[in-house]
């Protein structure tokens, strides 16, 4: 259920010809995925779902959403699906680490967003370096990651 400040957001990232677009169905079938540690079967990717979701009093999906949803993302490359011997269902597990999908999806963000590669934005933040009038709209970027740095760091003390 949609809340009035809060609205259901159904993508993460932009996605394109390199990397597919995620949506935060898949977003939480990779999480869920990373954290196993080993191949999940479509019922165990539900179940794990279904108490992820009820702890976070989250709407749950149908087993046949999620299983939809697995093989989507086996189609987009995110996933990859093993058949064990003897037949039967499939075991799915991701097709990137964690660092490098989301390292990837940020990178892909950046450059689409601001004509520069994440590395470059990092760097500016990092070294407080400042563009010049060619490029305000980065400097304001490179202000705003600071400020929201700046903000992290005074919750986490």
């Amino acid at each position: 259920m949609d809340t009035p400040n809060l609205k259901r957001r159904k993508y993460v990232g932009i996605g394109g010809d390199d990397i597919p677009s995620l949506g935060v169905l898949e977003g939480d079938i990779l999480r869920i995925l990373w954290d196993a540690k080993a191949p999940n079967s479509s019922v165990e990717v539900y179940e794990a779902m279904f108490h992820m979701r009820r702890r976070e009093n989250r709407e749950m999906q149908s087993p046949s959403t999620i299983a939809v949803t697995l093989s989507r993302m086996v189609e987009k490359k995110l996933l990859t699906v093993e058949r064990r011997p003897g037949g039967g269902k499939g075991y799915y597990y991701p097709a990137y680490t964690r660092a490098q999908l989301v390292a990837h999806m940020m990178d892909d963000v950046s450059r689409r967003l601001t004509g520069h590669t994440l590395g470059y934005v990092l760097h500016l933040l990092h070294n407080g370096q400042q563009q010049g009038e060619e490029d305000q709209s980065l400097a304001e970027l490179v202000s705003e990651l600071h400020l929201r740095e700046q903000n992290l760091l005074e919750t986490v003390s």
